[in-house]
């Protein structure tokens, strides 16, 4: 069996036409990304937002870099959150049980037999 070992490739025409291509294809995908990147810069304007309110941005910016430095599955979450929902929870329910009771309890001036208000 015999082995071709003259394959030339695409030929010196062939292959500065594929370079030029590619170029022109790697200009074209800097630009448009170039373009997205100032058009998502302008739409988040944090620079704006940073002269705005300073504290809020470093809070964020703390907050992200805590969950980015894997605090998010800490104990310390953990507590923070169960901490957060009792806090959370507690004016709901007692707003609904006041809702409960205020449908049940007496009108003002109704007070049991014999009672001096």
């Amino acid at each position: 069996m015999a082995i071709n070992t003259e394959y030339q490739g695409l030929g010196t025409e062939g292959a500065m036409g594929h370079a030029k291509k590619a170029v022109e294809e790697a200009r074209a995908f800097k630009d448009a990304f170039a373009s997205q990147a100032t058009n998502f810069s302008q739409s988040i304007d944090l620079r704006g937002r940073v002269q705005r309110n300073p504290i809020a941005m470093v809070a964020a910016a703390a907050g992200v870099g805590y969950i980015l430095g894997g605090g998010l599955f800490s104990p310390f979450t953990a507590r923070l959150v169960r901490y957060g929902l009792k806090l959370a929870i507690i004016p709901l329910v007692k707003s609904q049980l006041e809702a409960i009771a205020g449908g049940v309890a007496a009108q003002p001036g109704e007070g049991a037999a014999g009672s001096t208000f």
